[in-house]
């Protein structure tokens, strides 16, 4: 859907120093210009860092962080910008203005550049018509000196609780898409990033509903948007550093490659769909890259006081395998990080793993997962093979040999693919032991080859009774695409009739009603 055209927003703002005269209630009248000055500065945020233990918020250790990379203007009496720039990595800007002219200075909460390489992200309030946060100084002459005007955007913590603006909060957001990009062009300096809005506001709450009224479920992404939780003592997400770089994971994916995962609730001892605890454990991972720290941390609760945390490197987890989003994400931040520990002796850094993700994963006839993955690591790293294996061992995985985990041993009766035969039918069960929906079990994949183009009947029926309610997907996996689903209701069974054209073809199977074991089988004819 085509976006609107932002609103702004204006916000309240700390002015730490304005040279060039001071500002007031009332001001002088312009007096025609004969030549220009210089006007410089620095923009800042106040930065709210967790507790030592990374439980809660420490507001008693408030810092200023620099603001980078976002436009910047002089804005003169009738609100017309006079000349624009972008701060740099130390949050600095210069340009040249009109001398004895009244202006203020506009920070945005917005990067955006041209050519290559290029981005636009903006963080916008979904709850006030998309309107573009921004801060601004008081208007003041600009002297016939060069001078400084320093802006802070200030936390709005007032001692106790938020007693003002939490102007800074939507340049914390900005400043891990920054962080994440910068990680990104390490590996391809002239990268094109598609265009990502951050949805940041104070009534972004955890319910599910509309969006513009910030009922956005949970901090997430979608379609290009990032949605930001800031509901002040339940939880806020704009200093959760990691929450907000494992959601740009995701818009990652999305727009540079390709995630097959069907999201829904997952943590880290869960055992999951393979696809699901791939980009799940991929956003984990790719925070602890982007902010070079892997302790994650997700703060909540009365005053921000509460929360939890984990080592994505070294965190235990009950649950280890090729269907678990800690195994995945400590396999892909040993692949990235400079520290050895147990098997762990490669530092690949992220080169590696963005050509994986942009190439072999992008286009894999079989379902993303730590398989897909890893193969094509393997395969485009044959110098590193024997510490890839060693440090995909260390999670209890058998040795990848092939794009779909052929030959693992752990949990072999949960193994998701089926090879099958057209005209021969097939037996799978589906299983809710491990939860329903997005665990591993719930969902079965069939394989099969089309060899000649014709209309096939899909049929999956339940041979253990009628009380289950079977669904299926279809996707073609050259180019990888979803193709059609069924839509029955007829208990016990789903049957279509589809057109197919040669090819390798995949079925996701699953059981709407979620009861134990379903026995299913299904036939193509």
């Amino acid at each position: 859907m085509k976006l609107k055209q932002a609103n702004t927003l204006w916000l309240t703002l700390v002015l730490v120093g304005c040279g060039g005269g001071g500002g007031g209630d009332s001001f002088p009248a312009d007096t025609p210009s004969t030549g220009s000055v210089t006007i410089s500065g620095t923009v800042t945020y106040d930065l709210v860092p967790a507790n030592a233990n990374n439980i809660g918020l420490d507001y008693d250790a408030i810092r200023k962080e620099s603001v980078k990379g976002v436009r910047v203007d002089a804005i003169d009496i009738s609100n017309t910008s006079l000349v624009s720039t972008t701060t740099d990595s130390s949050g600095h800007y210069t340009f040249s203005v009109p001398n004895n002219t009244q202006m203020k200075i506009r920070v945005s909460a917005k990067m955006l550049r041209t050519g290559t390489p290029s981005w636009d992200v903006k963080v916008i309030d979904n709850t006030n018509s998309n309107a573009l946060y921004v801060m601004e100084g008081a208007l003041s002459p600009s002297g016939t000196a060069d001078s400084q005007r320093h802006l802070n955007a200030s936390s709005g913590w007032g001692g106790t609780a938020y007693t003002s603006t939490r102007t800074a909060a939507p340049f914390a957001v900005l400043d891990n898409a920054y962080s994440s990009m910068q990680t990104v062009l390490s590996a391809n300096a002239n990268t094109v990033f598609p265009p990502l809005q951050m949805n940041w506001s104070i009534s972004n709450i955890s319910v599910l509903g509309d969006t513009s009224l910030g009922q956005i479920t949970t901090s997430h992404y979608s379609n290009g948007n990032l949605f930001i939780l800031g509901d002040a003592d339940s939880d806020t997400d704009e200093y959760d550093d990691h929450v907000i770089a494992h959601e740009w994971g995701h818009y990652y994916e999305d727009k540079f490659s390709r995630s097959d995962s069907i999201g829904g609730s997952h943590g880290q001892n869960n055992t999951l769909d393979i696809r699901v605890a791939f980009g799940e454990g991929w956003g984990n991972a790719f925070s602890a890259m982007a902010l070079e720290d892997p302790d994650y941390f997700d703060t909540l609760g009365l005053s921000q006081a509460s929360g939890f945390t984990f080592n994505v490197e070294s965190g235990t987890s009950a649950t280890k395998g090729w269907y678990s989003e800690s195994s995945v994400q400590r396999i892909l931040y040993d692949v990235y990080d400079s520290n050895d520990d147990s098997n762990d002796t490669l530092s690949l850094g992220f080169a590696p793993i963005h050509k994986v993700f942009t190439g072999a994963q992008k286009s894999t006839p079989a379902f993303t997962s730590i398989f897909t993955f890893i193969n094509a690591l393997k395969d485009e790293n044959t110098g590193d093979a024997v510490e890839i294996d060693e440090i995909v061992s260390d999670e209890n995985i058998t040795t990848i040999a092939d794009i779909y985990g052929t030959g693992r041993i752990k949990k072999e009766s949960d193994y998701p693919y089926h090879d099958l035969i057209p005209g021969t039918p097939l037996a799978i069960k589906i299983s809710n032991a491990d939860g329903t929906y997005n665990k591993l079990s719930n969902r079965q994949y069939v394989k099969f080859t089309i060899a000649s183009s014709r209309t096939y009947s899909i049929k999956v029926e339940q041979s253990n009774g009628t009380n289950a309610d079977p669904d299926f997907y279809v996707f073609d996996t050259s180019p990888f695409s979803r193709v059609n689903f069924s839509d029955g209701t007829e208990p016990g069974v789903e049957e279509k009739s589809i057109s197919l054209t040669v090819g390798d073809y995949l079925l996701d199977v699953s059981d709407y009603k979620n009861i134990l074991d379903a026995q299913l089988t299904v036939t193509i004819d």
